[in-house]
């Protein structure tokens, strides 16, 4: 047992001490040296073929969405393989040396660009991000990089909206005749840090290649949709009770001097409460979100209804000598005759009445039919509107 143990702690310490900082310093002289490695030569031993590079695309997080600007930011890392002719070894002949970990700019990497960069063209990576080497020509390089992407944003039914964005890489200088982009991964790799954003969430995502006039690109597309539980609670649901609040001034009586304060004043709370979320909603002039056409009904609805609140408190003042209009009279006529249980009552007797018709009893009726009526197209809108944006 012990001679077992012996032999393991010598074989270990045999290859610990046998793998040298010489070692490495050989093997860079002979690779940088000796062979005279040049970043500028394309690392293929028959320059005819083309050099396949896989690449994938690992997401830390989204950084933001802008819908004005449509563009999407995201943070994340590349993983970029290749193999490497120029730099290959025999681990045997430097003491089991078989990789190594060299500046990225010491060595030749591909001009893999954002095809659809939002900002200036820039070379990915840092300078003090190293690639790692294999002794077999095996080369993973991993730049780390905030990308902003161009992203079509249509916020129609915002806030139950749904993007579907693109992020292509492209070899920029090459044809695909020279290299060809390749990925092996069915989508974006979701970091196990993923960073979760507030207001968005990722459904999914995949990769594809193409391979569009002579030009090699990996496309990966990201499936984000819109988080709406905060919307529903400060945006959505204060403008349905503010709605709710301004149709039942119907319900007061228009006689009473408090009803035109009170419908002045759920307006004013509407407007002001506008003024506030406006920042909220999506300021895109491409599309008009569902949202923000329901908010402009509601707000008509509640501008109507101050209009007729006032004429109303002005002809509730009539004396009794001056006649009701006929299709006032209609209404009140039509309310009474509801009203009353006795099957005696005939249209004759309800003819007989009709001078009798005040002021105060046809606005009464009116402001129940205008009850109604704008509770009718409250519920329409409101579910017609909020059923399209979610579904």
């Amino acid at each position: 047992m012990k001679s077992t143990q012996l032999w393991i702690f010598f074989s270990l310490f045999r290859i610990a001490i046998l793998q040298s900082n010489t070692d490495v310093q050989s093997l860079l002289t002979q690779l940088f040296t000796t062979n005279s490695y040049n970043t500028l030569i394309r690392p293929s031993t028959n320059q005819s073929a083309p050099k396949e590079i896989d690449i994938s695309f690992n997401l830390y997080g989204i950084t933001d969405v802008d819908e004005i600007e449509q563009k999407l930011t995201t943070t994340g890392w590349l993983v970029i393989t290749w193999k490497d002719d120029l730099l290959t070894w025999t681990p045997a002949s430097y003491n089991g040396l078989n990789k190594l970990y060299l500046p990225q700019d010491n060595v030749w990497k591909p001009d893999v660009s954002l095809q659809n960069g939002f900002s200036e063209l820039e070379e990915l990576g840092s300078k003090f991000i190293q690639v790692y080497v294999q002794s077999s020509g095996y080369i993973m390089w991993r730049p780390f990089q905030v990308f902003e992407t161009k992203c079509n944003l249509d916020s129609k039914y915002f806030p139950f909206d749904e993007h579907k964005c693109h992020i292509i890489f492209v070899s920029w200088s090459h044809s695909s005749e020279e290299i060809v982009l390749t990925q092996t991964s069915n989508g974006i790799e979701l970091s196990d840090e993923l960073e979760s954003h507030g207001e968005w969430r990722i459904t999914s995502s995949s990769a594809t290649s193409e391979f569009k006039s002579l030009v090699s690109s990996v496309k990966f597309t990201i499936v984000i949709k819109r988080k709406p539980l905060y919307m529903i609670m400060n945006i959505i649901l204060p403008i349905i009770l503010l709605a709710l609040l301004e149709i039942f001034t119907f319900k007061i009586p228009a006689d009473t001097g408090e009803r035109l304060g009170y419908t002045i004043t759920v307006w004013l709370s509407f407007a002001v409460f506008l003024t506030i979320v406006s920042d909220s909603l999506p300021q895109s002039s491409e599309s008009v979100p569902i949202v923000s056409t329901y908010i402009i009904i509601q707000l008509l609805m509640g501008t109507l209804v101050v209009l007729i609140s006032t004429v109303e408190a002005g002809l509730i003042t009539n004396p009794d000598s001056v006649p009701v209009y006929q299709i006032l009279r209609f209404l009140a006529l039509r309310l009474r005759r509801n009203n009353v249980k006795s099957t005696e009552y005939t249209e004759r007797k309800i003819d007989s009445e009709i001078p009798e018709v005040k002021w105060k009893e046809a606005i009464t009726a009116v402001d129940t039919c205008l009850f109604f009526i704008s509770m009718g197209i409250f519920f329409i809108t409101t579910v017609i509107c909020l059923f399209i944006a979610a579904i």
